[in-house]
């Protein structure tokens, strides 16, 4: 897992081919306009889910087989918990949205997404959004898919 601020995220590029594309997208965009759904970039080599929710106390944490997640919120505050997925065993893995799920109480550390801090999820590393910073509340957030 990497958390800088957008105004580094040319530190990355070199890491995968397609993170260029996404993080031009986060830069260019009119984020706030966005209405929440799907958009494909590439076609669905990087997809953006814009995604409008209220944040949780307690939601189940996640990986990815075979994207990388950059994470980034236009609006509120929330917490993404970290931990390595040694030791996680996964409830179920749904293939539409590469993603194992597993239950909520795994212990890990926790990072604050707010302001412009990016967050580039990879494959190998558990974690949790949607967790709630203080109390609940609703968020904007763009989290981009891409393909390894």
């Amino acid at each position: 897992m990497i958390i800088d601020t957008l105004k580094n995220a040319y530190k990355y590029y070199g890491l995968n081919p397609r993170l260029e594309k996404a993080f031009a997208f986060l830069k260019n965009e009119d984020l706030e306009s966005l209405e929440a759904g799907e958009y494909e970039i590439d076609g669905k080599d990087i997809v953006v889910l814009v995604q409008e929710y209220t944040t949780s106390p307690n939601p189940p944490w996640e990986a990815h087989k075979y994207h990388i997640d950059v994470q980034y919120l236009v609006s509120g505050v929330e917490k993404i918990g970290y931990r390595p997925l040694k030791g996680m065993k996964p409830d179920e893995y749904k293939t539409k949205t590469d993603c194992f799920l597993y239950d909520p109480g795994y212990e890990g550390d926790y990072i604050t997404l707010k302001d412009d801090t990016i967050m580039i999820i990879f494959p190998d590393d558990g974690h949790v959004p949607r967790v709630a910073y203080d109390k609940p509340m609703a968020v904007k957030k763009i989290v981009i898919k891409v393909l390894i």
